[in-house]
């Protein structure tokens, strides 16, 4: 990823956005985790992401390349509103959304390594750090980071030992 930098007053170079990659092996043919991710992701995102505490689609059902929603999520007690846009939607590969009001884009690639086996690779990336939260880069990228291997680890244990209903 080429990041975008600045110096500030004080000669600190500043980026203007974090971005972070966590990938895993997932015992399932892609069209299954492809399936289970994008086209029920309004179903499905909540399960694999505690921290979304509501989720609703804004378009017309099924979800496709365009399809708009809305999430609410709680990290350490802070709720925060935010619409996004499905960016990507390549059958049994890649399925990614972006924020439209805020700089983000998350994005779950599959890549087959046999017929029952995928590396998944999700990745997350904040665009524009908002200035006041710069100086706190290392915590928020180790934060992020860490909720991406959570993400792919979540994503491998729901589709590898699903729970009955």
């Amino acid at each position: 990823t080429i990041m975008a930098r600045e110096v500030d007053m004080f000669g600190f170079i500043n980026q203007k956005n974090i971005a972070v990659t966590a990938d895993g092996i997932v015992e399932k043919p892609a069209a299954e985790i492809f399936g289970f991710i994008a086209p029920r992701f309004f179903e499905n995102y909540a399960k694999w992401c505690p921290e979304v505490i509501q989720i609703e689609c804004l378009s017309e059902a099924p979800v496709h390349q365009n399809s708009r929603g809305r999430q609410v999520t709680s990290d350490h007690g802070v709720e925060t509103e935010s619409d996004f846009e499905v960016s990507e939607f390549i059958s049994n590969e890649k399925f990614a959304i972006a924020g439209i009001h805020e700089p983000f884009i998350s994005s779950y690639e599959i890549t087959p390594l046999g017929p029952d086996m995928c590396r998944l690779a999700f990745s997350f990336e904040i665009k524009e750090l908002d200035i006041v939260m710069r100086p706190f880069q290392k915590l928020i990228r180790s934060a992020l980071q860490e909720g991406a291997a959570r993400t792919v680890e979540n994503i491998k244990q729901l589709l590898e030992h699903p729970q009955p209903a």
